[in-house]
């Protein structure tokens, strides 16, 4: 019965030791290992029962016969031998020792990290700010390290208040480990407790407090990320461990406006975008030298631009001074170098420029998501599909459960004319948020183009219900069943920009359906002089029609266009 129960014991370490390390590499669910777990408890009594109660003798398995001091010592045979025994227990010895070196529970095998929301310990809401600041200004100095997978604020944040396990998590993410931690602020004194756990089997590498005046706050987030990559032993470059180890004293009323800005800036909304401009603004006139805040400026202008607030002409040339006053303070500011290699693009249309600046930024941090989704953007206004199907999928990769990045995945095929590839995308993205708008809107074209007129009416429809029509019309031309629709569409967007933005091209796409070149090319005139929406004139499948006409060609000239 010993024997047994000491077999069993062994088999049982052996395969929850397995399980533990392989189950989760198969992403099989977490109940699984618990399910095996439950089994074998329960199997234990009833196999060690069984033992007890019956013999193997040479007659085969017999009931166990009452203590019988007569009877010959030969007729019971053990079930399990001492050669067994002995094979059990070195297996479980293997086992042991390949679950401990080899499971990668060490803190040296860890190349991906993700750092969690940290928990705001001052019990006040309204301090939220300055938590979600110090989570995304440690996810930022973590991302300067190049050989180490840095996941995005945007999908971090998606686990705040979360019950989720940490496997699960780092699953999901596809991380090695993910970071947890707290912050602590009374006067201007600031506490941050960070801790490492292994993301396959939940353990607890490393925790430590740091703490420092308000006005040396850049440091201690330097001080985190420094120690965590000792930790981890990642490689540092030269550039990089001059990054972390440049540290200045800051304003702290200026640093406290910068994060109600970032804190603003994130919720994407036009009241988000220009409240975060003007604490960003604010941080600057409190500290002249701060170089993350003219950063955030020139993203909240080209944001503010993008998303259809503010018209090109009065936007790019302050994002532009914003940038280079950035870089000027910081020449290795990875944010403000994308911002600017931006602007050169969609603005300046200095293609060449543009490229090294975007090839630089992402040089210095190779895990900015927005850098690659940019380039990504960049090289697709180029035709350069592939290229920018790396770079979207890079971008994916920093930050899964971004929707605004899976979606425009979705977008870039549709300038390659794989509409299908498209449409599967953009699905993909509504599964994770059905109201996303964007994948409405890419749908909508994607259906357009494909003649697919009834589910681009639908699209049309769902889009109007999220955003109102008015909205509607500034991004899209629907399609137009009847000529009256068109032309009364095209009359709204007229009163519209009276009011508010309109890009002129949403305009002369309209035309372009209706095959009237003439107010078309009227359109794109104006959308030239103003620099809006001509960036995709190259690639875009909408202004196929107007291809074989010279004042198309002569538009592509005069923007620089490479051949």
């Amino acid at each position: 019965m010993f024997r047994v129960a000491a077999v069993y014991a062994g088999i049982a370490f052996i395969l929850i030791q397995v399980a533990d390390i392989t189950f989760p590499a198969l992403n099989l669910p977490d109940w699984t290992i618990t399910f095996i777990l439950v089994v074998l408890l329960i199997g234990f009594p009833i196999t060690v029962g069984l033992a007890w109660a019956f013999d193997i003798t040479e007659k085969g398995v017999v009931r166990t016969p009452a203590e019988d001091k007569a009877a010959p010592a030969s007729t019971r045979r053990p079930i399990f031998g001492n050669l067994t025994l002995a094979i059990v227990a070195a297996l479980a010895i293997a086992v042991a020792v390949w679950s401990w070196f080899g499971s990668g529970s060490d803190a040296s095998t860890i190349r991906s990290i993700a750092v969690l929301p940290l928990e705001n310990l001052m019990n006040d809401p309204e301090q939220d700010y300055f938590v979600d600041g110090m989570h995304e200004a440690l996810i930022t100095e973590l991302s300067r390290i190049s050989a180490l997978k840095v996941i995005s604020r945007t999908s971090a944040m998606r686990y705040k208040d979360t019950d989720q396990l940490v496997p699960a998590i780092a699953r999901e993410l596809g991380v090695d480990a993910v970071v947890e931690g707290s912050v602590l602020k009374a006067g201007n004194q600031v506490r941050i407790t960070a801790q490492l756990i292994h993301g396959t089997t939940d353990k607890h590498l490393w925790v430590n407090d740091y703490e420092e005046d308000l006005i040396d706050i850049l440091a201690l987030q330097k001080n985190v990320a420094q120690a965590i990559a000792k930790e981890i032993k990642v490689a540092l470059t030269a550039e990089e461990e001059a990054q972390l180890a440049s540290v200045h004293a800051i304003n702290p009323e200026a640093y406290e406006a910068y994060l109600k800005g970032r804190y603003f800036w994130n919720k994407r909304t036009e009241e988000g975008l220009i409240r975060g401009l003007k604490y960003f603004e604010e941080a600057i006139e409190k500290d002249p030298g701060y170089a993350l805040a003219y950063a955030g400026v020139a993203e909240s202008y080209l944001v503010l631009v993008d998303w259809g607030f503010l018209p090109p002409r009065e936007a790019y040339p302050k994002a532009m001074a914003a940038a280079m006053r950035a870089l000027e303070i910081e020449s290795t500011l990875a944010e403000a170098r994308i911002s600017l290699a931006y602007i050169k693009y969609i603005y300046d249309w200095n293609w060449g420029e543009a490229e090294e600046e975007f090839k630089r930024a992402l040089e210095l941090n190779s895990n900015y998501a927005t850098g690659h989704q940019w380039y990504g953007e960049f090289l697709t206004a180029m035709g350069r599909f592939d290229e920018a199907l790396e770079e979207i999928r890079r971008a994916r990769e920093l930050d899964p459960l971004s929707l605004i990045i899976s979606a425009i995945e979705g977008w870039f095929y549709f300038f390659a004319r794989q509409y299908d590839l498209a449409i599967e995308q953009c699905r993909r993205t509504l599964e994770m948020d059905p109201n996303f708008a964007p994948a409405h809107l890419y749908l909508l074209w994607c259906y357009t183009q494909k003649g697919m007129n009834e589910e681009a009416n639908a699209e049309f429809q769902i889009l109007q219900e999220l955003i109102g029509r008015v909205a509607s019309l500034k991004y899209v031309s629907a399609v137009w069943v009847e000529r009256g629709e068109a032309l009364a569409a095209i009359d709204e967007l007229k009163k519209l920009s009276q009011q508010t933005y309109v890009a002129p091209t949403f305009i002369a796409i309209i035309y372009v359906d209706l095959d009237d070149r003439d107010q078309a090319f009227k359109w794109l005139e104006k959308a030239y002089e103003v620099r809006s929406g001509t960036i995709s004139l190259k690639v875009a499948p909408v202004w196929d029609p107007l291809r074989d006409d010279p004042r198309f060609t002569d538009l592509l000239r005069r923007m620089n266009f490479p051949e």
